[in-house]
């Protein structure tokens, strides 16, 4: 059986909120990365990311996707015809 938080760092944003985590728990981003990265590995022996860049990038999309979403959310919802 597979462990919860295992099934957690699968997912792309369950990555990136396992890091988050680190973050608001006092960690720098690349120590919350590198933290979550390395338990990534201790499941699955390979490692999700291979650097702090390639991580921020997918990161930094995945947010600029949340955005642009919640805008076009906001829109439609306000300025309906």
């Amino acid at each position: 059986m597979i462990p919860e938080r295992a099934k957690q760092l699968l997912d792309k944003d369950g990555f990136i909120s396992a890091y988050y985590e680190g973050v608001r728990a006092g960690q720098s981003c690349k120590e919350a990365f590198e933290a979550v990265n390395e338990e990534y590995k201790m499941f699955f022996d390979k490692y999700r990311y291979t650097d702090y860049r390639s991580f921020a990038e997918s990161r930094d999309y995945a947010y600029r996707k949340f955005r642009k979403e919640a805008r076009r959310a906001l829109k439609h919802k306000f300025f309906k015809p």
